[in-house]
Order: C-alpha cells, then sequence, then structure tokens
C-alpha cells in the first residue's frame, strides 16, 4: 500500500459493538475521526448518539456520518445482511484505515456461567467478516480474558481452540499478521486494575510481515508512559480511588435534579489531577450528572456501616456477609489507596470507601476514565428478567472499553503507522 494512499486515509474508523461510546471517545481524543457505529441496544446508542454523533454532542467525533445509514441503533448482522447497506459498505473497501470493536463478552466472562451457547460468543466472526470485507490497515477486538480459553461441557467443545484463536486464525487467512496483547487498563491512567485481550490485525499488503503482538506490545508500552505523562498523571504508580472519586463524596445531601425521590450531592472542590481532568468542561455545574444515590434499606445501611468500620478493605469475606443479612459473595469495600479493581455492570458490588451506600453512575463512570460532561441515558440500572439482555446506565458504564484505553490505541497505531512508513531500523526487529 503505497504511502500516499495511506495519508489519504486520515485516521479514519468504524466501531462495531460500539456500546455507549467509550472506545470511540478515546480514538477521537487521539484525534481519529469516524465514520459510522453499529450498536444494537436503543439505550446503550442513545448515550452514544448524543455524546458522539448529534450536532450538538460534546464530542462531536462522527461530523460525516453517511447519508445512507440512520442514526440509530443498528445489529451488526442488519448491517452486513442487508443487500442494500451491504452496497454502500462495499463502497469503503481500502478507504478506511481502521476496523474496531469489542463483541458482547458475557458468554466468555468468568465472571458469569461462561455459557457456550450463548449466540453472542460468534458476533466476534461478524466483526471478522467486516475486516475481509472493507480491508482496512487495522483492526482491533476487545474482549474479556474468557475470551481466549476454550469452552467445555457444550455444543462447541469440539473446537480445538478457543473463539479467539478462531478469529486469529480467520483473520490471517484474510492476509493479515495477527496478534494477541493482553494490556491493564490502569497503564494508560485509568484508575481500575481491568484487564483485556486485544487481538489486533495489521494488513501485509500495508506492513509486510511483521510481529503485529510485538509492534502493539512495545507500541502500548510507550503510549503508556507518554499519556500519563501528557495528562499529568503520575508514571511510578497508578491513579487510585480517592484521585478519581474524593470529588464526589460531599456529606450534604439535596434532591437530585433527574431523579425525584433520590438524593445526590455537590460537587467538593478538585482534589487530583485526574478529577481536573475529569471536570474540565464542567466548571458552572454544581451537581454531577448521574450521581444519584440509592435508596438504600435501614437494614442495608447497617451492614455497609459495620463494613466500613470493622472490616479491611477490598473483598468482604463470605462469612460477613452471610452472618448479617447478605446472600450476595460479591461485595468490596473500595480502597481509597489503590485503583478499583476491575469494575462490572453491577454498582451494588462496590461499597463506599466513607459513606455507608454503593458507588453511584457517575463514580463508576469516573472509574472507567469517562468525563462528567459524558452523559448517559436510558433506565439508570436494571433488575428483572430483562436484566442481562437490556443495556441501562449501569450496563453501558461496566460494559464499555475505558477512553483512556481507546486515546492509548489510537496513539499506539499512529506510533506504529510512523514506522513501518519511516521503514528504518527501528521496524526492522518486528520482521518475521
Amino acid at each position: 500500500m503505497k504511502k500516499d494512499k495511506v495519508a489519504a486515509l486520515a485516521k479514519t474508523y468504524i466501531d462495531f459493538f460500539s456500546g455507549c461510546g467509550g472506545l470511540s471517545l478515546g480514538l477521537g481524543f487521539a484525534s481519529w475521526k469516524g465514520i459510522f457505529a453499529i450498536e444494537k441496544d436503543p439505550m446503550a446508542y442513545s448515550t452514544f448518539y448524543h455524546n458522539l454523533v448529534a450536532n450538538d454532542a460534546p464530542y462531536r467525533h462522527y461530523k460525516d456520518w453517511p447519508n445512507w445509514l440512520s442514526k440509530d441503533a443498528h445489529s451488526i448482522e442488519d448491517v452486513l445482511e442487508d443487500s442494500t447497506t451491504l452496497k454502500h459498505i462495499e463502497k469503503y473497501k481500502g478507504h478506511v484505515t481502521l476496523i474496531a470493536g469489542g463483541p458482547p463478552c458475557q458468554g466468555f466472562s468468568v465472571a458469569g456461567a461462561r455459557n457456550g451457547n450463548d449466540p453472542r460468543n460468534f458476533l466476534v466472526f461478524k466483526q471478522v467478516q467486516a475486516i475481509g470485507l472493507l480491508r482496512p490497515i487495522y483492526g482491533i477486538i476487545e474482549n474479556v480474558g474468557g475470551f481466549e480459553r476454550k469452552f467445555v461441557n457444550s455444543p462447541i467443545d469440539g473446537m480445538s481452540i478457543s473463539v479467539a484463536e478462531d478469529a486469529i486464525k480467520e483473520m490471517k487467512q484474510l492476509g493479515y499478521n495477527v496478534g494477541k496483547v493482553t494490556i491493564n487498563a490502569a497503564d494508560y491512567g485509568v484508575p481500575q486494575i481491568r484487564k483485556r485481550i486485544i487481538l489486533f490485525a495489521i494488513s501485509k499488503d500495508f506492513a509486510g510481515s511483521l510481529s503485529a503482538e510485538a509492534l502493539l506490545h512495545d507500541a502500548l508500552n510507550v503510549v503508556g508512559k507518554e499519556q500519563r505523562t501528557a495528562l499529568r498523571l503520575s508514571t511510578d504508580r497508578y491513579v487510585n480511588v480517592g484521585e478519581a472519586i474524593s470529588d464526589l463524596a460531599g456529606d450534604s445531601q439535596v434532591d437530585d435534579p433527574e431523579f425525584h425521590g433520590y438524593k445526590t450531592c455537590e460537587y467538593l472542590p478538585v482534589q487530583s489531577t485526574y478529577q481536573e481532568l475529569m471536570r474540565k468542561n464542567i466548571s458552572p455545574q454544581i451537581i454531577p450528572n448521574c450521581h444519584r444515590f440509592n435508596n438504600h434499606s435501614n437494614k442495608t445501611i447497617e451492614l455497609y456501616k459495620k463494613a466500613l468500620k470493622t472490616q479491611p478493605v477490598g473483598r468482604l469475606s463470605k462469612e460477613f456477609l452471610y452472618e448479617n443479612g447478605c446472600h450476595s459473595n460479591k461485595r468490596f469495600v473500595l480502597d481509597i489507596s489503590k485503583p478499583s479493581s476491575t469494575l462490572t455492570t453491577a454498582p451494588e458490588e462496590l461499597i463506599h470507601y466513607k459513606h455507608a451506600r454503593v458507588v453511584t453512575l457517575r463514580e463508576m463512570a469516573r472509574l472507567q476514565s469517562f468525563p462528567d460532561d459524558f452523559a448517559f441515558y436510558g433506565r439508570y440500572t436494571l433488575n428483572g428478567p430483562a436484566r442481562g439482555i437490556d443495556v441501562p446506565r449501569n450496563a453501558q458504564i461496566g460494559n464499555a472499553i475505558p477512553p483512556l484505553v481507546g486515546r492509548a490505541l489510537g496513539m499506539a497505531l499512529d506510533r506504529i503507522t510512523n514506522m513501518v512508513l519511516a521503514n528504518d531500523v527501528a521496524i526492522s526487529k518486528y520482521r518475521e
């Protein structure tokens, strides 16, 4: 692929399985330009649209959305299997730099049942199909660690490799060098220990025979330090919970402006560089968005008070929880001096380090590195039969790729592109 053609692509991308927009937000921070995005759930797409697509969006990274695709929720199957839409998509062949996305992880997650029958497990191959159709320079697929493990006790036991390895095999057959890199979000300034698998594909037409895994691994190592330096975050330790959310821990409660019957609090003064970064665009605002306090029962409040007073920080013991009438065995007391453990879609798992309550959605968003002017839409939380199917605000946040991870990936791709185009001694060590 000629250098002038690579330059003309102008760092464009399509985000499949975009969710509420964490990856797109981060890529936009790295000056990448979104063409369009696909998200099936209407609530998650609403958040994505209002923050990244609408004319008045605070982070309008999709300025040239094509007229042939309505600005609505769409499934990847509908888009790739509709003959009319497919004709429009095919016109982008060779004219997009990156196909990226994080396919649903519920069937892979070791925190769940790891259901081999979950049809969402195979949506990754739809993304691979899109890579084959559009022939981008790069492909990125993000997922949980369970993505690279074989299933057992399921109809796909006969597979000799994991879904991740099968996807790698298919992308290699399409003419890509493909690698698998494990990342930790905390390395890029996210106040959370969040390890994920990145499948990284780089076109042989562009790069020849290079080790995709080594390229991305080394580029992210460099970018991680550069990013934290640029954002004025510490490079010798991780951002901790206190630095992330202490300004949201006001003692005086006020009525929540969005949710009648619920309380919230006003901002406290900024207490860290990270908080300054998250609040950069909301200085006139005194009440955080999506910072609704749960209406806990007296019994639950007493449990949390007892936990804060008598238990060490971190995961509460099963014995303590059961003895105090809590039937869940998964509750954590946040440690103010460390990054959070891996965030899930369940705010009830995390007990605030100071107050006898669980974290709010804004606190979850902070732990995921969403800035405070990034608003979330749809139902606040969801229980019952639709849990795990619909995507309310708590699930949007918990499932998202942290924006600072997206930014780091965008910067890493820039670094790789420059190295390949320079074709100097720095790139020679990656040749296979």
